[in-house]
């Protein structure tokens, strides 16, 4: 996928080629299967935990891909605000960009449904309740509090990473559930092109952008992504609770700290740390955003 070389018609022409259902993602009488790990061994940090068995282990990382799933229902409750944001700015302008920000915004909706239904079924499966972070609207408020190119940077780099995570860990691995990773194939072709609109409007705010303003964006960036870092450690720190309910068992301090480290390394290292080094985020900074890639390397540094 190339973040260049698209315009605003040509990215309605392909969210039209790829864009599906959500029947056809979760069909009637669609389970998980709770046999099968969710997420790839390659989204986890490598932290020995021997004193989990092989089934407390695949509990955890069925907790992980539950959560993975809902932090992104959780973001995309301020990009479709800012998505709707764009396209009023453009009602009276250019139709052409105006239908497609619409389109981006009602595409959003839909991927939040989506991950409420795959929420659902794995509530139904599981067997325990889980915990996750609370409040996506108010974090929602924070963000859109930022300057917008700030906001954007943090989609194009949350968009982004979704698709080397399903292109280079989930696509080829054929012992995750099947429907999990269905959830995450549509919601791969979709975000494509949500990226590409969140380059278009980049490049059209940073032109209008003084020195000022470009440094003001930058510095929201990294603020934004250093909140996001604390919400990330926070769902870690839950994940040991819900193991312990998953599992019946509780856990000596030393091992749930373990456990909750090794969270946070997951989450820090799919959440940030891809983004910071995916070689599209990194040449579109050093494009538009040179200023920025000192702080880039030093976010790559901490969230390995």
């Amino acid at each position: 996928m190339s973040l260049t070389g698209s315009d605003y018609k040509q990215v309605i022409a392909l969210s039209e080629r790829v864009s599906w259902k959500l029947d056809e993602v979760f069909p009637p009488g669609a389970s998980l299967d709770f046999t099968r790990p969710f997420m790839p061994a390659s989204m986890s940090a490598d932290v020995a935990l021997p004193f989990l068995s092989a089934g407390d282990a695949l509990k955890l990382n069925q907790i992980y891909g539950n959560s993975y799933g809902y932090l992104f229902y959780f973001v995309e409750a301020y990009i479709v605000e800012m998505a709707v944001e764009a396209a009023r700015a453009e009602i009276h302008g250019d139709d052409v960009n105006a239908r497609a920000l619409l389109r981006f915004a009602e595409e959003e909706v839909k991927h939040q449904q989506m991950f409420q239904r795959f929420r659902e079924m794995f509530d139904r499966g599981f067997g325990t309740s889980v915990d996750l972070v609370e409040s996506p609207q108010a974090v929602a408020r924070v963000i859109l509090s930022k300057t917008p190119m700030a906001v954007l940077l943090v989609t194009l780099h949350l968009e982004l990473i979704t698709q080397v995570h399903f292109v280079d860990a989930m696509r080829d691995q054929g012992d995750l559930d099947p429907q999990f990773k269905s959830l995450f194939h549509h919601h791969w072709l979709e975000e494509a092109q949500h990226a590409k609109l969140d380059a278009l409007e980049l490049q059209k705010a940073r032109r209008a952008a003084d020195p000022a303003a470009v440094k003001t964006a930058i510095d929201d960036y990294f603020a934004i992504a250093g909140a996001f870092a604390e919400l990330l450690a926070n769902q870690a720190k839950l994940d040991v609770s819900s193991l312990q309910r998953a599992t019946g068992r509780t856990f000596t301090a030393e091992q749930a700290a373990a456990i909750e480290e090794r969270q946070r390394r997951s989450y820090h290292r799919a959440f940030l740390w891809s983004g910071v080094t995916n070689p599209q985020l990194l040449a579109f900074i050093g494009e538009h955003f040179p200023a920025a890639m000192d702080g880039v390397r030093q976010a790559a540094a901490a969230f390995t």
